[in-house]
């Protein structure tokens, strides 16, 4: 029997599949990991309104329930924590996420947010000022404010600002690495911009832009190569290492 020329149309070829980033690998898993943070931060607002995080879109709606009532406020994160905690057991029940993570992916943040700092001072020889409204903040704003910059800003300037470059210009005739290249380099120029605008924001110097611009691209990194829940817990745990430690 003549067998099918592989060109013609009774024999298909395999669809060539697009790579996803490695970041995109297991993603629901880590958003549950990352998610102690969220409610840390909104949480902790009911007694640190000050410490909201300027690129946190959730927060005036979230504020808009708690100038309504507290207790609804409180409701309506009781509600977020219970089916939190129902999706965790609905998962692990499903063999679909494992809590045993929880312990391993905070001490991998933890040892990152140890190394960053130091690391990128030591590339530019420069100390990390943060502003004037932090530093007259006391420890448990320090916290919440630690907690909303690693949980939104890794949300809005690595999951979803280098996942939206790499989309834009994927289909661009340029190698994978240069691609993620452009997304690291560019959410990375944004995410030290951003430090510098809007009120209680930084003075702009080169040399604090820098470091924060090597930082947001230490990040990208860790968000690429570990995915973003361990990201979340770097950017967390360093906020909380400089503001209630070396800035005590």
């Amino acid at each position: 029997m003549e067998q099918p020329h592989p060109q013609s149309p009774a024999v298909k070829a395999p669809a060539e599949k697009k790579k996803k980033l490695p970041a995109r690998k297991d993603l629901l898993s880590h958003l549950v990991l990352a998610a102690p943070v969220f409610l840390i931060y909104h949480l902790g607002l009911l007694v640190s309104p000050l410490a909201a995080n300027g690129a946190d879109p959730v927060t005036r709606g979230m504020g808009y329930l708690a100038g309504l009532s507290t207790l609804v406020y409180l409701i309506v994160m009781g509600a977020l924590i219970c089916g939190y905690v129902i999706l965790v057991r609905y998962l692990s029940r499903k063999k679909k996420f494992n809590a045993r993570r929880f312990p391993l992916v905070l001490g991998e943040g933890l040892l990152y947010a140890l190394v960053m700092g130091p690391l990128t001072n030591l590339l530019l020889q420069k100390v990390h000022v943060l502003s004037d409204a932090i530093v007259r903040m006391g420890p448990i704003d320090r916290i919440v404010a630690s907690a909303g910059a690693g949980f939104y800003e890794e949300l809005i300037f690595r999951l979803a600002g280098i996942s939206l470059i790499v989309w834009l210009i994927g289909t661009k005739k340029l190698k994978r690495w240069i691609v993620v290249a452009i997304a690291v380099g560019i959410t990375s120029i944004i995410f030290s911009a951003v430090h510098y605008i809007g009120p209680g924001s930084d003075s702009f110097e080169i040399g604090s832009f820098a470091f924060r611009l090597v930082l947001g691209g230490m990040l990208a990194l860790i968000y690429l190569l570990r995915g973003f829940g361990t990201a979340v817990y770097a950017h967390f745990l360093y906020d909380v290492y400089v503001m209630c430690f070396l800035m005590a």
